[in-house]
């Protein structure tokens, strides 16, 4: 009987050693994490300005790309690009803020 109180000593100092490893390694991971999506991010020029839910898997999402605005529709199968708004248009609609129609 004393090889199994033996045992279950050596099981539990393993259990806190991978605790105390995991415990070190966790703010680690997160932060690096942080770092790499922060990297990637930092020089990209798409940016999703919206996103509306229209029912299971479909959305639609205003895509901002190169100074050009995208109407963009996702489902499982495909991706489609509805309409086009420029930053050409947009100065021609005056400063009042307003939100692209998206409508020829």
């Amino acid at each position: 009987m004393g090889q199994v109180s033996f045992l279950d000593a050596e099981m539990v100092l393993g259990l806190l050693k991978v605790a105390v490893v995991l415990a070190c390694l966790a703010p680690f991971v997160y932060y690096t994490a942080r770092w790499y999506a922060r990297v990637h991010t930092a020089n990209s020029t798409v940016s999703v300005r919206e996103r509306i839910p229209l029912g299971a898997n479909r959305f639609l999402y205003v895509v901002e790309w190169a100074g050009n605005r995208y109407l963009v529709a996702v489902t499982n199968q495909q991706v489609a690009v509805i309409d086009r708004h420029s930053a050409a248009t947009a100065s021609t609609q005056g400063e009042g803020g307003e939100q692209p129609s998206f409508q020829n």
